[in-house]
């Protein structure tokens, strides 16, 4: 006895799953490309978060040695700066005096080689203990 076997059925079985399993794949590939791409997104955030603080540190360095450098001037309208060092980093402080106007820049940097640069234009009174007045302040 011989059997016939009906090909036509078998090969749109095999045709269906030849479609499942390129759906599976295609499917398999979207989501890996999606966690790919989101797991660079986070990198970037961590890499953005990590030097927004370190700018910041910088900063407090910076604002720190500004306020420094705006008492040494009450104490002596001569002082021309220095640098000055943290556990977290060190500033550069420069003065230059036009009459009873100075000009202070400070320069901090960061253990990590990070930094933040203000100059602020201030004003000494004639007094014996000087009033700073602040003219002008930018971060730079």
């Amino acid at each position: 006895m011989i059997k016939k076997i009906d090909t036509k059925f078998k090969f749109q079985n095999s045709q269906r799953g030849f479609a499942a399993l390129l759906t599976i794949v295609v499917v398999s590939v979207a989501v890996l490309i999606l966690a790919y791409s989101a797991s660079i997104l986070g990198l970037g955030e961590l890499d953005l978060g990590y030097t927004s603080q370190k700018g910041e540190e910088a900063f407090a360095i910076a604002d720190g040695c500004m306020e420094e450098s705006f008492r040494r001037l009450r104490l002596n309208v001569v002082y021309l700066g220095e640098t000055i060092t943290t556990s977290n980093g060190l500033c550069v402080i420069s003065v230059v005096a036009v009459g009873s106007d100075r000009t202070i820049t400070v320069t901090a940097n960061t253990t990590d080689f990070y930094y933040k640069k203000i100059e602020a234009n201030i004003t000494l009174s004639s007094d014996i203990l000087p009033v700073i007045t602040i003219n002008s302040w930018a971060e730079k």
